[in-house]
């Protein structure tokens, strides 16, 4: 212990405080995008009561109803990205509570009934550190719950069951998002095949996919420059303990850990092994929106965090981030026959003085060695 703290204070001293990026944001709308033919959004950390989650609930569920009376005959899904109720998750002694944080997210995709939406777990959906038994119970909890909201049957929960996947959802043709229970695997709480079935089961599914355009959804990212990947500060106002934790990979839900780690590098070997490369990973975790280019041949083309629904943490500027905001928002990506541009949208002030969710970045994400998403530029450098 004297050892990881003398780790923690060096580094603490070396870092001094945690640092947060600043970039512009759009000065004029994103460009039209024509020949849409499937559309995905990514909304994640969605589950606690706040105006911010209210103000970007409102918003996504504007565009997809928007979607929905424009384009009826084009696929369209919503993925929450875990932590969908805070603070334990599913509770059968506090439903009225938890059940209406789970409701205000189901009924911004059931309003647009033309819309799939899906939810998927995240560690506080487990119980935040509660036993497995009682972590199960949870996840069985809030799976059950979703079927019974009325009006609620173009929304779904994936991987079922407590297990951990990878679950496949087919948007069109040739766009697939694979579903994978992230906690799952940092809990290893038995059953379900174990670990290394899915491991192959994931190879598996991304050589059936080879040649077609694939997105992995987890709540844990692979890369991020937010709080789980270190990016805290010794002088900042959290617990110093909190702080210790995260710099010394004490705590599991942080990619410093031995078992986050492991995580990471068997699901970057069945990238490789599997010959399919993912346009992107996109996952919560982490308060931020953040959009990442990966460089790698065994990581997905594009890390997308997108985890500042209801809560808000920093974002650091890291190898290969393109934009990164603190603020409260979601992500949609559009996908035409030769490309897939993505749109962050952010709850942000406004020119009257007030604060209104608008696109706040774009780019294409492409598969090619070619760069097609460039940073954004960073504030008061124009």
């Amino acid at each position: 212990m004297h050892h990881l703290l003398a780790i923690a204070l060096l580094s603490g001293l070396l870092v001094g405080c945690a640092s947060n990026a600043a970039y512009e944001v759009l000065d004029t709308p994103p460009p039209a995008v024509s020949g849409v033919d499937a559309r995905l959004y990514l909304i994640g950390d969605a589950g606690l009561d706040s105006e911010a989650r209210d103000v970007v609930l409102g918003h996504a569920r504007a565009d997809l109803a928007a979607h929905a009376a424009e384009h009826p005959d084009i696929p369209a899904l919503m993925v929450f990205l875990g932590d969908n109720i805070y603070d334990a998750g599913a509770r059968v002694d506090f439903r009225e509570q938890d059940l209406a944080r789970l409701s205000a997210q189901v009924r911004a995709v059931a309003t647009a009934p033309s819309v799939r939406g899906i939810f998927l777990p995240g560690n506080h959906d487990w119980g935040m550190g509660a036993p497995d038994p009682e972590g199960r119970t949870a996840i069985q909890v809030q799976q059950r719950w979703i079927t019974e909201i009325e009006g609620a049957r173009n929304v779904g929960f994936l991987p079922n069951d407590e297990c951990p996947g990878p679950a496949r959802v087919s948007v069109s043709d040739d766009v697939h998002v694979l579903f994978i229970d992230t906690e799952w695997l940092l809990r290893l709480p038995g059953g379900c095949g174990g670990e290394d079935l899915f491991y192959s089961r994931l190879t598996d599914e991304l050589r059936r996919l080879r040649g077609d355009r694939v997105v992995l959804v987890a709540h844990h990212p692979l890369v991020t420059g937010g709080p789980h990947g270190g990016n805290v500060g010794i002088f900042e106002t959290v617990p110093f303990i909190y702080y210790l934790a995260i710099k010394s990979g004490l705590s599991v839900q942080d990619l410093a850990s031995g078992r986050y780690s492991t995580m990471i590098a068997r699901i970057r070997q069945a990238i490789q092994e599997s010959g399919t490369r993912p346009l992107a990973m996109a996952t919560g975790h982490d308060h931020s929106l953040q959009v990442i280019r990966l460089f790698s041949s065994d990581l997905p083309v594009y890390q997308l965090v997108s985890g500042s629904a209801s809560k808000s943490s920093q974002a650091a500027r890291i190898d290969g981030t393109r934009y990164a905001t603190s603020r409260h928002g979601y992500m949609r990506i559009d996908f035409t026959p030769g490309q897939a541009r993505l749109v962050a949208y952010a709850w942000v002030p406004d020119v009257a003085g007030g604060s209104a969710v608008r696109p706040v970045f774009t780019c294409l994400l492409s598969e090619g060695v070619a760069e097609t998403c460039a940073e954004a530029p960073l504030a008061g450098r124009r």
